[in-house]
């Protein structure tokens, strides 16, 4: 196979192509990144047995006709993933997401070739203590959760004659080379690590959110495009249902002090739920990561910046 990832060198993308699975059944991987987020790291080492091509550049500009024409699949990573920021300046934020993914979804269309979008379960804003991919009482409170609903419609809605699939990812956690500290688990590690106060959003500490696994992540992503898993359709990608105080609870166990602090957030709700993967399991997919082994995995790569206790 030959397949395109764009934003392969972010969190996720770092990893996935590194999956030995995916390595073994593509004999090229395309990446494309605007490095905007000069994740050069991400290059560092990367395994043999596959051609990896870099094409620097904004998506819209690097992801042609001719491209697509010419590859199995497209996996879709690329985007900002900050929705603290987002708030702030959401013009900027649609201006971008909302744009490229647009001409992947045209693109891919226009070839046919097989689309794979990564969305997140941010969206849900439901009361119900469950949500599954049926649910409908959708309004999330940042510009970013706001821009993937209007991606996945497009995505959907420009696809339905080519083979696409539409994840909304929980929460990701655990290490990889292109990784960030910006959201929740990572987060509280890095906080950890540096002796800094652990900050957790007003009224979090002890709603159910969805986290995914990385390994989950990219395993889900491999296995999509090597067995030809195209619903045309929304599913759910969450290794586990927790709170904060699980999080919190596990680095506290690897014998780091958490000192922590409640701050106010613009775009946190008081919603706690758990999110479904039946879909997904009926689907072929399965989740194996484990919470408290990736907090240990992630801290014991910062174990040098750490005081721990006796």
């Amino acid at each position: 196979m030959r397949i395109v990832v764009t934003g392969a060198l972010g969190h996720i993308g770092s990893e996935l192509i590194r999956n030995p699975t995916l390595i073994d059944a593509c004999h090229e991987i395309v990446l494309i990144d605007d490095l905007s987020t000069h994740k050069f790291g991400s290059l560092f080492n990367l395994p043999p047995g596959v051609k990896y091509t870099l094409l620097q550049g904004d998506v819209a500009q690097e992801l042609s006709v001719t491209l697509s024409e010419s590859v199995d699949a497209v996996i879709h990573l690329a985007g900002i993933t900050d929705p603290l920021a987002s708030v702030s300046n959401p013009n900027w934020l649609f201006d971008n997401n909302l744009r490229i993914t647009k001409h992947i979804a045209d693109t891919c269309e226009a070839t046919k070739t097989p689309l794979v979008f990564v969305s997140t379960t941010s969206v849900y804003t439901s009361t119900d203590a469950t949500v599954d991919e049926r649910c409908s009482d959708l309004v999330p409170t940042s510009p970013y959760a706001l821009c993937k609903l209007q991606e996945e419609a497009y995505v959907l809605d420009a696809t339905r004659e080519t083979k696409s699939a539409v994840f909304r990812l929980g929460t990701i956690f655990g290490a990889s080379p292109g990784m960030r500290f910006h959201t929740a688990v990572n987060k509280f590690c890095w906080q950890a690590a540096c002796g800094q106060p652990i900050e957790v959003w007003s009224t979090a500490m002890d709603q159910l959110r969805p986290y995914l696994a990385l390994e989950d992540a990219t395993a889900a992503l491999s296995k999509t495009v090597l067995e030809h898993i195209y619903p045309g359709e929304i599913v759910n990608a969450v290794t586990c249902n927790a709170t904060v105080r699980d999080v919190l609870t596990a680095i506290s166990e690897f014998g780091c002090t958490t000192d922590v602090r409640m701050v106010d957030s613009p775009v946190m709700n008081n919603l706690s739920f758990r999110t479904s993967v039946e879909k997904a399991k009926s689907l072929g997919f399965s989740f194996e990561g484990n919470l408290q082994r990736e907090v240990f995995n992630t801290l014991k790569l910062l174990r040098g910046l750490m005081v721990l206790r006796d």
